[in-house]
């Protein structure tokens, strides 16, 4: 083994700043990297919202399911019509912005920009089937590579990516166990690196609550909920990264929002603002000692 000789060894007048950096795990200070899939309109958008502000809102092609903030003072939106203002973004957000939560709405969209981008670059006419491993190649290395930038600037901001959902058909594996069946609707080798990438994910869905007591002459009154898969699920793509002694996730909560998420990733019991009482699994729970 080569011997390090005395002019490679560094000075030790000054401590380096890496060494001076470190710092107790307890006492960091952490940004989120989340991901909400679900169906149109079950209250991805709304959540996102919910987060520390300012926030900035990146409205990719057009998606148009702003309208749930549209009336919120701190929301501030750039357009993303091109894959090159996804990318001039990005430097400008790197340099650190008057935002605390940068929001991408949604990555499907983002994934059609970018593949407009791949066929430019190979010269492709508009009704040229986007074959080729070349082609999908290039279009999951830019992917990839792009939303691994913007997720590196959880340092800055909390970062949520939206994504539409995907449902397929879930295969059991060599170890008998199931692979999930829904999860963000993007080619499967960007979704397996945005799964891995995020610290949060949840699956938005909408539930109708039918009351038991019945008023004569009149139907049974109905309540909408909006909630949010997080707890472990066969078919689902969920998870929040925590502690293990922080306790059990629950399967799903009532009006996510990012105070509730943020709760249960350090083991605080949730109050849902529906019924004002604390639930889990949609069952109330007695009040904790």
């Amino acid at each position: 083994m080569a011997k390090i000789s005395s002019k490679q060894k560094p000075k030790r007048a000054k401590i380096p700043a890496v060494v001076a950096g470190i710092q107790a795990v307890q006492d960091l200070e952490e940004n989120h990297v989340s991901l909400f899939i679900g169906k149109a309109g079950t209250g991805k958008t709304k959540t996102a919202s919910t987060y520390p502000g300012p926030i900035l809102f990146l409205d990719i092609n057009n998606e148009k399911g702003l309208k749930t903030v549209k009336n919120m003072k701190n929301v501030k939106v750039a357009k993303i019509k091109k894959w090159e203002d996804f990318l001039d973004l990005y430097w400008w957000l790197r340099e650190g912005q008057n935002f605390k939560t940068i929001v991408l709405d949604q990555i499907t969209a983002l994934q059609d920009l970018c593949m407009k981008e791949v066929r430019e670059h190979f010269r492709m006419d508009d009704d040229e089937p986007f074959q080729g491993y070349k082609k999908w190649g290039k279009l999951s290395g830019d992917l990839k590579t792009w939303l691994a930038n913007y997720r590196e600037l959880v340092d800055l901001y909390e970062i949520v990516f939206i994504a539409h959902q995907k449902e397929h058909g879930g295969e059991e594996g060599e170890d008998n166990e199931i692979d999930p069946s829904v999860s963000a609707r993007v080619m499967p080798s960007v979704g397996s690196y945005i799964d891995g990438a995020c610290d949060i994910i949840g699956q938005t869905f909408i539930r109708i609550i039918r009351e038991k007591k019945k008023v004569m002459g009149k139907k049974p009154e109905r309540r909408i909920e909006y909630c949010m898969r997080i707890g472990p699920h066969p078919n689902y793509v969920t998870k929040i990264r925590r502690p293990p002694d922080a306790g059990k996730l629950p399967e799903f909560i009532v009006d996510p929002s990012y105070r509730k998420l943020v709760a249960i990733e350090s083991g605080e019991i949730i109050k849902s603002n529906v019924a004002k009482k604390e639930k889990v699994n949609g069952k109330k729970l007695s009040k904790a000692r």
